[in-house]
């Protein structure tokens, strides 16, 4: 697999466009990932600390890079 990215921040582009533009899908996982995407941002400001949000991303990212799917052309 080539090297893909991810922001998880709140102003980047959902995690299905940016698999898209890579070249990749998250396919049935795409609302889960997403959701819980929204959910780390809205600890982050309210509850979390920087190394909480950090782990809380680090196992999102793992989730997504396990969901990726090559788009079949």
């Amino acid at each position: 697999m080539s090297e893909v990215r991810f922001g998880y921040g709140p102003i980047n582009e959902s995690l299905e466009e940016q698999a898209n533009k890579q070249g990749y899908t998250l396919g049935d996982e795409t609302e889960k990932l997403e959701k819980i995407r929204k959910a780390i941002n809205m600890c982050m400001f309210h509850v979390a600390t920087e190394s909480q949000t950090k782990q809380m991303t680090d196992k999102l990212h793992k989730k997504v890079m396990k969901s990726l799917k090559i788009i079949e052309v």
